[in-house]
């Protein structure tokens, strides 16, 4: 199968189809699947138990009831707080799924984005038990992962250089300029830049390399027909 299509972008559903159901619960996966999405992008955060967490914060306050760092909460703990009524409360007692109920709710039905979050060399703790679930449930060839931080990108490739891996390129700040992430030597499958920093002759050039092209977070229809004419391989969106 392979993670990529040939011939147009995936859609891949921003932590799941976000514009209509709480960012990272199994609703909103669910959802991102009945509407004709290739894939899902999800959150992983490493509980105190070592076992990846699929949300986006490094604390449950935005997008649960609970309080305090998901780095100090067992996954049991975690799982214990509302992960819906804070979106609306038609989704009140959604939880904060693992990954592994993710694999088995949606198995290969999906192509799956993991962007690991990583605070620090700690967080290395994680990669293991994500590589562990996507082994176990066959899905190798369905799964990229993702991150920021180049060094765990690295940890991935070390235990599983079958895996392809994006590097993320973040959204410059207000009066910084930006990256030239297009010319940058990457040992990995692909590049994930921000939406804001994508032009036709950045996509041109690291396709020339071999590369793969990611964007994030595009909704606008134009600008997703735009990326598309230029052959970019993959659109991180919350509206499909």
């Amino acid at each position: 199968m392979g993670f990529w299509l040939e011939g147009r972008p995936l859609m891949i559903a921003h932590r799941g189809l976000s514009a209509h159901a709480p960012e990272n619960t199994l609703v909103a996966f669910r959802m991102a699947l009945e509407r004709g999405a290739d894939g899902i992008e999800l959150d992983l955060q490493p509980s105190a138990d070592g076992v990846p967490m699929v949300i986006h914060d490094a604390t449950l306050e935005r997008t649960t009831d609970g309080r305090g760092a998901v780095r100090e909460r067992t996954a049991r703990e975690i799982q214990q707080y509302d992960a819906g009524g804070w979106f609306h409360p038609d989704f009140a007692g959604e939880r904060v799924p693992t990954l592994y109920e993710v694999f088995e709710a949606f198995g290969t039905r999906l192509r799956y984005n993991l962007e690991l979050k990583v605070l620090g060399v700690d967080d290395q703790r994680i990669v293991a038990p994500v590589i562990e679930a996507i082994r176990a449930f066959g899905l190798s060839e369905q799964v990229l992962i993702s991150s920021f931080f180049l060094p765990a990108l690295n940890w991935v490739k070390a235990i599983a250089p079958e895996i392809p891996c994006a590097l993320i390129i973040p959204q410059p700040k207000p009066n910084q300029q930006a990256l030239s992430w297009w010319t940058f030597p990457l040992p990995f499958e692909a590049f994930h830049p921000h939406d804001s920093v994508v032009k036709a002759e950045h996509v041109a050039h690291v396709r020339q390399q071999g590369k793969r092209v990611g964007v994030w977070t595009v909704n606008d229809p134009a600008r997703k027909a735009e990326l598309t004419a230029w052959g970019v391989d993959v659109i991180l969106t919350d509206r499909v």
